[in-house]
């Protein structure tokens, strides 16, 4: 008999048209979920947020899962734990809904959280519960991150008690260990994440003109990175590190094109940005790309430059190489077990060295074939097809 999973859907509710970070990983396994025959998958809201039915009906999943949705609504609230007042609200809503969900949770085998912290209830009652760890950012890495959440997630790693834990990488793994040694003896699966069928290689060079063009990039060759702008992407290091290359370089024909919303209450990049007089039009922020749009521009670039501090998976680089983008990315965190030997790799910290890298690759058309190459047969071992085979296989026991 197929197992009952109830998949927590809060973050596809709340922001399941969007398709970013967490997001993205939530929408592929819930869809590939549904689509296999393993397991019976039934979502259920944990909270009021957003609206869950206009996600399915976007996604096509409306007809196939409309009956299977599971409402109690008040589960995310028995989680709030940071003041008296939340304290105590939360145990008055543990007990009422202990009682209120007891028999509807009694008709499912498991429980699994895609980010958010399982509630107190769900571990009282008979449910197996997984957990997926994205990252420990907030934790080892706060810059960025503002107090509040910091405080929030800090409580979240404390309290977390599944049964069973997915981390998207083993550095991920290893961080969450660090961090919770008494959870050591609990199965925790390396649930490496895969990137869309729509991250491939465009080869019609009309279609990467016209997406150029869309976003105001002027130069024949530009270097691409791709992410949220905030301190922990280093793209001021990129960006003094691109100047740098053009002052000794003389190259007149790059430009390097960030994509990707800021950050609330970071403009270091574009302060930056705008101490560059000279070099004004070879700097281009796009802000939010469209999704479309994404494969093309990884597609045209001379390279894809992902120089982050810190990552859980690091995404934007399987993305870059499955588009046969030549990469060059930090040799930090998880960043590794991604590229394998397909990238070119940089501290992060050192500009010359970055600006050497930023050259060879510019200047060299083998390397940049050779890395294309070696990063499309790198990006085939990273797929989600694979990824639900993990989350199945612990479901299935």
């Amino acid at each position: 008999m197929k197992k009952k999973l109830l998949f927590d859907v809060e973050q596809l509710a709340a922001d399941g048209l969007k398709g970013t970070g967490v997001v993205r990983v939530c929408d592929e396994l819930l869809r590939r979920l549904v689509a296999n025959d393993e397991v019976d998958v039934y979502p259920v809201i944990v909270s009021g947020r957003g609206d869950f039915e206009a996600y399915l009906k976007a996604k096509g999943l409306y007809k196939k899962l409309k009956n299977k949705i599971v409402y109690m609504p008040k589960l995310k609230s028995t989680t709030k734990n940071l003041n008296i007042f939340q304290k105590i609200n939360s145990y008055c809503l543990i007990k009422f809904c202990s009682y209120k969900y007891k028999n509807i949770l009694a008709q499912y085998d498991a429980y699994i959280s895609m980010f958010t912290p399982i509630s107190p209830v769900v571990y009282q009652s008979k449910l197996k519960t997984y957990m997926i760890i994205h990252d420990l950012i907030p934790i080892m890495y706060p810059d960025g991150c503002s107090s509040k959440f910091i405080k929030k997630f800090t409580d979240w790693m404390q309290r977390a008690n599944a049964d069973e834990y997915f981390a998207v990488s083993n550095f991920t793994k290893d961080d969450f260990l660090k961090y919770r040694p008494d959870e050591k003896n609990k199965p925790i699966h390396t649930l490496y994440l895969g990137a869309s069928k729509n991250f491939s290689p465009v080869k019609d060079k009309k279609v990467i003109q016209k997406v150029k063009e869309k976003y105001g990039i002027k130069t024949d060759k530009y270097f691409l990175a791709v992410s949220e702008l905030s301190a922990r992407k280093n793209f001021v290091h990129l960006l003094k590190s691109f100047v740098a290359f053009l002052d000794e370089t003389k190259a007149d024909d790059i430009s390097l094109v960030l994509v990707g919303p800021v950050r609330k209450g970071y403009d270091a990049v574009t302060s930056q940005v705008m101490g560059f007089e000279k070099y004004k039009d070879k700097i281009v922020q796009t802000g939010f790309a469209d999704n479309e749009d994404l494969a093309p521009l990884y597609s045209g670039s001379t390279s894809f430059i992902y120089p982050s501090c810190y990552e859980g998976f690091g995404l934007p680089v399987l993305e870059g190489m499955q588009c046969g983008a030549p990469v060059i990315t930090a040799d930090n965190t998880s960043l590794p077990e991604v590229g394998g030997d397909a990238v070119l790799y940089i501290t992060g910290r050192d500009e010359k060295e970055t600006v050497k890298a930023l050259q060879k690759i510019y200047e060299d058309e083998n390397l940049r074939k050779e890395l294309s190459k070696k990063g499309i047969e790198r990006a085939q071992k990273f797929n989600w097809e694979s990824a639900v085979q993990v989350v199945e296989n612990a479901v299935r026991g």
